[in-house]
């Protein structure tokens, strides 16, 4: 495939696609994972065009014991996806409570220089800390690394070490905000470009990462999830288990296949062709004077239908759920107007999902 639309394709092209990355998938035993195809068509009702749009999303989040695997498949599928937009990836396997620290590489010292990796040595306790200055949920927990350290640093000496990451856009605000704050005794690293936050599956924070005297992350979640921080310093340092929250790897991850609600078999040939057809349904609601009149005075207008495809490569079998969602927000008569309108030209197999909001 050169240069083109995951839309553009045709019917054959696309199958074959869909074949290609399930095989993709199956041959690097990546269970669990689906391709799913996201089919859109939106019918803003106080404009005059009819959006259509189609994407691939084959996304998971994998346990570690899958990274070979994850990283062969990721190498596999972008020459098989190649030169096609409206294709996303999101397969990874990421680490947690149990695993081994994996090092991160790098970081950067916010004061300047280059770059470095974090290597654990065995003998020491970690505690990685993902923040941000801009985050106000950040700053209570980052202060009170600062006075564990104050209170601590002659009994721990150099065998504990408090890490600070930042995911601020530029080290040069954390500059500042440490020194204001007095956090020196912190060691501040700015992510930079590394990859960490992929790595270790930080999608928000603050986020923070014990690691034990062996190198075995023992806690990975909010830092707010252990209650005295001082004291599980203190029982990793004599070699000693922690319990609670966060210190136990999820059972089960990545291996097992979803529920999926609202899935069913469908037949797609002509669920396809409805979405089609709605193009012409949807320009002539925007050329119908009575919604268009009534469009106008509502804050969201919106008639979608959406077709969700799942194939599952293992067991062959592909799902769809079909919606159309009527999204009106803003005076109750002007969605009053629009409501018997929708459901006499609107018609089709789909689920009418409705989100209205009457204001006044």
């Amino acid at each position: 495939f050169k240069m083109t639309t995951l839309a553009g394709l045709s019917q054959d092209d696309r199958a074959k696609l869909i074949k290609d990355v399930g095989d993709c998938i199956k041959s690097n035993g990546l269970e669990g994972v689906n391709v799913e195809i996201f089919r859109e068509m939106v019918c803003p009702l106080a404009a005059d065009k009819v959006i259509g749009k189609s994407t691939m999303i084959v996304a998971k989040d994998l346990p570690s014991t899958k990274a070979a695997e994850a990283k062969k498949f990721n190498e596999e599928v972008k020459e098989i996806t190649k030169g096609i937009q409206g294709v996303e990836i999101d397969v990874k396997a990421q680490f947690g409570a149990g695993d081994q620290y994996d090092t991160i590489t790098g970081v950067v010292p916010i004061n300047g220089g280059d770059p470095i990796n974090l290597e654990h040595k065995e003998g020491e306790v970690w505690l990685i800390d993902f923040w941000a200055t801009w985050c106000p949920p950040c700053q209570a927990p980052m202060a009170h690394n600062q006075e564990m350290l104050t209170k601590r640093k002659a009994d721990w000496g150099d065998k504990l070490r408090i890490i600070g990451i930042s995911i601020d856009q530029t080290a040069e605000p954390v500059v500042k905000h440490v020194e204001a704050k007095g956090w020196a005794d912190v060691e501040h690293y700015h992510r930079a470009g590394s990859s960490c936050s992929n790595q270790y599956g930080i999608k928000g924070v603050p986020h923070v990462i014990l690691v034990d005297t062996k190198g075995k992350i023992v806690y990975k979640g909010h830092p707010a999830q252990r209650k005295d921080l001082e004291a599980d310093f203190d029982t990793l340092l004599k070699g000693e288990a922690i319990t609670g929250e966060g210190t136990a790897p999820a059972e089960g991850a990545g291996d097992s296949a979803e529920a999926d609600p609202g899935f069913s078999a469908l037949d797609f040939a002509a669920v396809n062709k409805e979405v089609d057809d709605f193009e012409e349904v949807g320009k002539a609601l925007q050329q119908d004077p009575k919604v268009q009149e009534a469009a106008k005075t509502l804050m969201r207008a919106f008639c979608v239908y959406l077709l969700r495809e799942k194939f599952n490569p293992f067991t062959g079998d592909t799902t769809g759920k079909f919606e159309n969602y009527r999204v009106l927000v803003g005076p109750s008569a002007s969605i009053d107007a629009i409501k018997p309108i929708l459901e006499e030209k609107v018609k089709g197999s789909f689920q009418v999902v409705m989100q209205e909001h009457p204001m006044g």
